[in-house]
């Protein structure tokens, strides 16, 4: 399975609209406990995501990943991981689409054009967790199952600030996926 693609849209999406000097916030996202998500670093990374502040190569304290899987996924892996790749090509080509919405709205000062766009992309991105959480909950292997949640989560702190989306974790999860997902 090859979520890297679709991540790599968003984050390269992402940083080419924030190199056009627009970046704004949907106030309020954070993880699905409600409380507010933290801001990491969007700055690409091998490896697990650090803490800001924190030592280089230190693992954020929100989500320890674990060693990379050695052995693809057993049970229902195939049917998961193809749901798991659609709701991610489906989550991230909205995820464009709205934050280019939410940018172009702000560009022209149309603060009801923005509210109404960030709306839309706050639900669009609650729609792709959603999605991951539900996949997440049909994968019958352990650790398929734990890191789509790992994923779900790590979109559900995304807003159309780019510096919540944390490549470096995403790209670990990946990896995960990846190792876990019958090619």
């Amino acid at each position: 399975m090859r979520l890297r693609g679709h991540f790599a849209v968003v984050v390269l999406s992402a940083a080419l609209l924030a190199v056009a000097g627009c970046s704004a916030d949907v106030e309020g996202r954070g993880t699905a406990a409600g409380t507010p998500g933290p801001t990491t670093s969007g700055t690409p990374a091998p490896g697990p995501s650090t803490s800001p502040g924190a030592p280089a190569g230190t693992v954020a304290p929100e989500l320890s990943l674990g060693p990379v899987p050695t052995a693809k996924a057993g049970g229902n892996a195939t049917q998961a991981c193809a749901d798991a790749l659609k709701a991610s090509s489906n989550g991230t080509t909205a995820f464009v689409q709205q934050l280019t919405a939410v940018l172009e709205a702000e560009q022209k000062k149309d603060q009801a054009g923005q509210r109404a766009a960030e709306a839309k992309l706050e639900s669009t991105l609650d729609t792709w967790a959603a999605d991951l959480r539900k996949v997440s909950t049909t994968a019958t292997d352990p650790q398929l199952k734990t890191t789509l949640g790992q994923l779900a989560g790590q979109v559900d702190k995304m807003t159309s600030d780019v510096e919540t989306i944390d490549d470096a974790t995403l790209g670990a999860i990946q990896d995960r996926l990846d190792a876990l997902c019958p090619s």
